[in-house]
């Protein structure tokens, strides 16, 4: 049972240039790679939803049509991954007590594992909770409201690395015994992706 307001906040606001083009507007399965993400960030029952979209790309507005999620424009999404939180985290109602960070170009980012982060933080009320995959961090990573001034000061592409490693004694980890989702950068990594046997895609 929720006992604090934990809301998801997906970013999707790269410039996808190893990909060559939007990569976040490639079919996965009958639906855009950003839809899928996001369908499941909707799926997990969080307090609500902030996708971080880039200016430049207007038509990935359409791709989240009907969805019961806000859209937030970084206008500065030049400036790497530290900018779209930034924009994520102001855009979050006061009420925010926790934001669970995803990244829009994990297709096989797991709706459990999801839901598990954001349980850990509900039983334990720590500052950090983070999934673990065979030993290996990665996402999703939920941050407490105690962490947003310091997210919102990030510069660069690092996103919240500095901030987990300077807390990491009070940090929570959720362990999944698997590998963890793959970033889809290149179009062979799509490929990839696309030609993975599984549940998730």
């Amino acid at each position: 049972m929720m006992t604090k307001s934990v809301w998801i906040l997906v970013l999707a606001a790269g410039f996808s240039k190893r990909m060559g083009e939007q990569k976040l507007l490639l079919p996965i399965g009958k639906e855009s790679l950003l839809r899928y993400v996001v369908q499941k960030a909707v799926k997990a029952q969080s307090s609500g939803v902030v996708v971080v979209l880039n200016p430049n790309f207007p038509q990935l507005f359409d791709e989240l049509k009907n969805l019961p999620v806000y859209i937030v424009w970084n206008p500065k999404a030049h400036l790497g991954l530290g900018s779209s939180i930034q924009y994520g985290i102001q855009s979050l109602p006061a009420s925010a007590e926790a934001v669970t960070v995803l990244l829009a170009d994990q297709p096989h980012i797991n709706l459990d594992v999801i839901k598990r982060v954001m349980k850990t933080y509900w039983d334990t009320q720590a500052p950090i909770v983070q999934a673990n995959y065979l030993g290996q961090p990665g996402h999703p990573v939920l941050f407490d409201k105690s962490l947003f001034s310091e997210l919102m000061s990030l510069k660069g592409d690092r996103g919240g690395k500095d901030i987990i490693n300077k807390y990491k004694q009070y940090q929570k980890w959720v362990y999944i015994p698997y590998i963890p989702p793959t970033d889809i950068d290149t179009y062979e990594d799509y490929q990839h992706i696309i030609l993975e046997k599984g549940d998730e895609v």
